[in-house]
């Protein structure tokens, strides 16, 4: 097994919206992550691994498809699970009693051999499990708190980097009710991370030697893909969002050998989806 560290830093070119699960009166905050600094508990605003795994996921599925030639057909039931399958990474099912044991590993053979996103960032489908390549690491900010996680001095606390965004509501169903009933206006409050703020991130490819060409040359078409639509968080309709990413690649490496093995290998990968899409 190998395992390849790609490092990178990325940085907030407008204000990014990660929220969590938490408010403070009408607040939204970020999401955030409990680190032991110094001996003591401190909640750090992040970005989630999984939502830059989902993003990378999406934006390979997308382009491995259009490369292969597949259409996805979403007034059919099996190409509705196909497509939840491949952009979202499926969910393990219940199978009926007696076919627990039954696997059809030829199948999941040519998904992994097939199906590079697949190959890359795993999916679950029936009562099967096929376990990606990629590990994509939680995006830090560069922050005096979490000097010692990411390797990266700074002067500036987290909190410098927080700043608070603010949009309004109209309650449409109240206007024009009657005389006493008018439109009510209402403010939203969130917090984002500032433009400027600067993040350490790092995905890991975890590969058999005689796969590694292959598997890397897909993780950067991904990441390429990312580049050319450099957004991450939600609103990003409304301009929140938008990255730029600086990641160290090892020498050589490029799309080519992604793009030649879909080329080579499109009939391969349409037989391969079709027989998953009848699976489902």
């Amino acid at each position: 097994m190998k395992a390849v560290k790609i490092p990178g830093v990325l940085t907030a070119l407008s204000p990014i919206y990660h929220g969590g699960n938490e408010k403070t009166g009408n607040v939204v905050l970020l999401n955030r992550l409990r680190f032991i600094v110094g001996g003591k508990p401190v909640d750090v605003p992040v970005i989630s691994g999984n939502q830059i795994r989902g993003r990378l996921r999406r934006l390979l599925v997308r382009d491995f498809l259009q490369l292969a030639g597949y259409r996805l057909d979403l007034s059919q039931k099996k190409h509705q699970k196909l497509y939840h399958t491949l952009f979202a990474g499926g969910v393990l099912t219940e199978v009926e009693e007696g076919e627990s044991g039954v696997a059809d590993l030829d199948l999941k053979a040519r998904l992994v051999k097939y199906v590079l996103p697949v190959r890359l960032f795993g999916a679950s489908y029936g009562n099967q499990m096929v376990e990606g390549r990629v590990l994509v690491g939680f995006a830090l900010p560069i922050c005096r708190e979490l000097r010692d996680f990411t390797g990266i001095d700074s002067d500036a606390s987290f909190y410098q980097l927080i700043a608070r965004a603010y949009q309004t509501r109209r309650d449409e169903l109240r206007a024009g009710q009657g005389e006493d009933d008018e439109a009510v206006q209402m403010i939203v409050e969130y917090e984002v991370f500032a433009p400027g703020t600067q993040f350490f991130h790092e995905l890991v490819l975890e590969t058999e030697e005689e796969g590694y060409a292959l598997d890397i040359s897909a993780l950067y078409r991904a990441v390429k893909l990312w580049q050319e639509e450099p957004y991450i968080g939600g609103k990003s309709s409304a301009g929140f969002g938008r990255l730029r990413m600086e990641y160290r690649w090892p020498g050589g490496v490029s799309d080519s050998a992604y793009l030649s093995y879909v080329e080579k290998h499109r009939d391969e990968v349409r037989k391969a989806l079709d027989e998953l899409a009848e699976e489902l």
